[in-house]
C-alpha cells in the first residue's frame, strides 16, 4: 500500500476540526481533515436544526477567522441572561458591560455554511473513516469511499468529539461521569418578542435553558431524567408546550408552537491527559461538558485558538504540545469544575439547599463583582488568552520540516 505523507492529520470535520484546518490555513504546514459524513450534509439546515450559544470570546476568534462577517447578520445577540429555580424567590439578571453582548445565539447550519465557503475541500477527505492508529510510526489508516489509504502525519489531532475513534485506537484514558439525564432539545415559537434575552432556569426535573432566536423563536435545551425526556418528546404538541410553560413560566409569554424534538444523554468526559506525541486531543474529544452553562464548543475553540497558536510559534515537536497542555490547564479545569459544581447545586436535594441557593442567586443579583468575575470567566477571558481572543492574528513562524 502507498503511504502518503502529510504535516497535520486532523480527525474530525465538525465545527472544532474545520475551524483548527481553517486556523492552520496560513500555517506553511500541509494539512489534511477526515470526516466521516459527507461534508456537504452539515450545511443543510434541515439536517441539525441545534443552535450554539456563542462567548464573545468565541466571536473574537471567529472574526480574526474570518468566519463572523458571514455569521454576524444571522447571530442573535444576547442582552440579558435571567438565572431562576422553579418555586423558590431568587434570581439574578446578568448584564453586559460597556463592551457588548453578553453573548450570541446561531444556528448550527449557518456556521457549517460559513465554513464550507472558506474551507479549501480538496484538503478534506469525506465520507472517510480512521480505521487503524499507529502512533509509534505516526501512521494512519483511512478508509475513504472503500479505499484504503495510509497517511504518516507529523502530528495527528483528534476532533472527532466524545466517542472519539483516535481515543479508542490509541486507548488513552478518559473519565466519565454519568448524569442520569438526556437533554431535550428543540425550538419554540413565541406569542411575543424575547428581548434578545435568554433564561436559564433550574426546574426541579433538571437545568433549562431558553435561548433567544430569530423569527421570534427561542432554542429550548431541557435537562430531564430520561424517562421523563422520553415522555416529553413522544407528546403531542399542545401538551409538550403546556408541559414546558407551567415548568418555565411565563416571563416569554405564550409559546405557541414547537419543532422538533431531539433528545441526547448527558455525560461529563475529561481526558486526565490530552496529549501524547504525536497526539492532541480538543473540543469534546478531550473534555465534553453537561449543556447547563452553554461551554463546550466555547472552550474547544479556545483549544483550538491555543493549539493553532502553539504550532505557529513552536513547530511541530512534543515540546510545542507541552507548550499547549500548559496554555490550556486553568482555563479547561475552571470551566469544566464551574460546569460539573453548577449542575450538583441546582439538582442536590439536601434539606435547605434550596434557600442557600435563593440567596446565592439574590446575591449575585445585587454585587457587580460577582457578575464580573462570573461573566468575565464564561465569556471566555479566564487564563492565558490566545492571540485570536486578543485580537492579534496568528503569524506563521518558519515551518520546521525536519
Amino acid at each position: 500500500m502507498h503511504e502518503q505523507q502529510i504535516d497535520i492529520l486532523i480527525v474530525g470535520g465538525g465545527l472544532t476540526g474545520a475551524t483548527l484546518m481553517l486556523a492552520l490555513a496560513d500555517s506553511g504546514y500541509s494539512t489534511m481533515l477526515v470526516e466521516t459524513h459527507a461534508f456537504s450534509e452539515r450545511s443543510n439546515a434541515d439536517f441539525d436544526g441545534r443552535t450554539l450559544a456563542l462567548s464573545p470570546a468565541t466571536a473574537r476568534i471567529l472574526n480574526q477567522l474570518k468566519l463572523w462577517p458571514l455569521l454576524e447578520k444571522t447571530a442573535t445577540p444576547i442582552d440579558m441572561i435571567h438565572v431562576s429555580q422553579q418555586g423558590c424567590f431568587g434570581q439574578a439578571r446578568l448584564k453586559p458591560d460597556e463592551n457588548g453582548a453578553l453573548g450570541y445565539v446561531v444556528e448550527m447550519h449557518n456556521i457549517n455554511r460559513a465554513l464550507h465557503q472558506l474551507l479549501p475541500l480538496e484538503k478534506i477527505k469525506a465520507p472517510a473513516k480512521l480505521i487503524a492508529l499507529d502512533e509509534s510510526h505516526q501512521l494512519a489508516t483511512i478508509d475513504c469511499n472503500g479505499e484504503t489509504q495510509q497517511w504518516r502525519a507529523r502530528l495527528i489531532v483528534a476532533a472527532d468529539g466524545l466517542n472519539s475513534t483516535v481515543r479508542q485506537l490509541s486507548g488513552m484514558k478518559v473519565d466519565v461521569k454519568d448524569y442520569s439525564q438526556q437533554a431535550l432539545i428543540a425550538n419554540i415559537g413565541l406569542a411575543r418578542a424575547h428581548g434578545n434575552q435568554a433564561y436559564e432556569r433550574f426546574t426541579r426535573s433538571g437545568p433549562m435553558a431558553l435561548l433567544p432566536l430569530s423569527q421570534q423563536r427561542a432554542s429550548l435545551v431541557w435537562a430531564l431524567p430520561p424517562a421523563e425526556s422520553t415522555r416529553l418528546q413522544t407528546l403531542g404538541e399542545v401538551e409538550f408546550l403546556k408541559a414546558l410553560q407551567q415548568a418555565f413560566g411565563y416571563k416569554l409569554g405564550r409559546f405557541i408552537k414547537v419543532g422538533k424534538r431531539q433528545v441526547f444523554p448527558l455525560r461529563q468526559a475529561i481526558m486526565p491527559r490530552q496529549t501524547a506525541w504525536p497526539l492532541v486531543f480538543v473540543g469534546n474529544a478531550a473534555h465534553n461538558l453537561h449543556p447547563v452553562a452553554g461551554q463546550g464548543f466555547n472552550l474547544g475553540l479556545r483549544d483550538v485558538a491555543s493549539l493553532a497558536q502553539c504550532i505557529m510559534q513552536h513547530g511541530l515537536n512534543p515540546q510545542m504540545l507541552e507548550d499547549y497542555r500548559t496554555m490550556r490547564r486553568y482555563d479547561q479545569a475552571v470551566i469544566s469544575r464551574f460546569t460539573d459544581t453548577l449542575v450538583e447545586l441546582f439538582t442536590s436535594k439536601v434539606p435547605g439547599l434550596s434557600l442557600a441557593r435563593s440567596v446565592g442567586l439574590m446575591a449575585m443579583d445585587n454585587l457587580s463583582f460577582m457578575q464580573k468575575i462570573l461573566t468575565r470567566h464564561a465569556g471566555g477571558f479566564s487564563g492565558v488568552l490566545p492571540d485570536l481572543v486578543c485580537g492579534i492574528a496568528l503569524t506563521p513562524g518558519e515551518p520546521n520540516h525536519g
